[in-house]
């Protein structure tokens, strides 16, 4: 059985900094991952089955043909750039990590790379963001956003890490700004 993707190779390497002569099947499992990892877990598992039916049958249509071209399709491209950048450099064969060099280019700092991603990252956090006020916005055309049950994976509206947890404490246990200025004295 064939996995379906939102985005063909044309769009993946005409919406980031991909050379042309990148083999696509280098790519191909970093889209896939993407789409698992951020798609879904906007979509939710129902509604992300729905389009990739939709697409197999040739009927994407309407809004969910918006949803996949004008929000799906501007963001994967970016989240499969940032989980491919780390790989594609290295090449894996009989057990051994090669490390491959460019006779005509010089290698990015660890530092130079890290910031390279975060920028990718950025863009595709944004785009995110846009697919998911866009059904949020538009709930009423995508019944199947809210028919996720059991081990179905149910679509989140959350999009930034901050690496900070920034949950509110339980009412029994409010903390203020004071609990903060005024010292203990027990």
């Amino acid at each position: 059985m064939s996995y379906v993707l939102f985005i063909s190779e044309q769009k993946l390497k005409e919406s980031t900094a991909i050379n042309l002569n990148v083999d696509v099947d280098l790519l191909l499992p970093f889209v896939k991952e993407a789409q698992k990892l951020y798609v879904e877990t906007a979509l939710g598992t129902n509604l992300t089955q729905k389009l990739k039916d939709e697409i197999t049958a040739g009927t994407l249509a309407g809004a969910y043909k918006t949803l996949v071209d004008d929000y799906v399709a501007e963001m994967l491209p970016s989240y499969s750039l940032y989980h491919a950048l780390p790989y594609l450099r290295h090449k894996i064969e009989n057990g051994n990590i090669y490390n491959k060099t460019s006779e005509t280019g010089t290698a990015l700092s660890t530092a130079e790379a890290q910031s390279f991603r975060e920028e990718i990252l950025n863009t595709a956090s944004y785009y995110r963001e846009r697919l998911i006020d866009y059904i949020r916005n538009n709930i009423s055309s995508f019944p199947e956003y809210s028919t996720n049950s059991g081990a179905d994976v149910s679509p989140s509206t959350e999009n930034y890490y901050s690496n900070m947890n920034l949950d509110m404490p339980s009412p029994s246990n409010k903390l203020t700004l004071r609990d903060f200025l005024t010292p203990d004295l027990t």
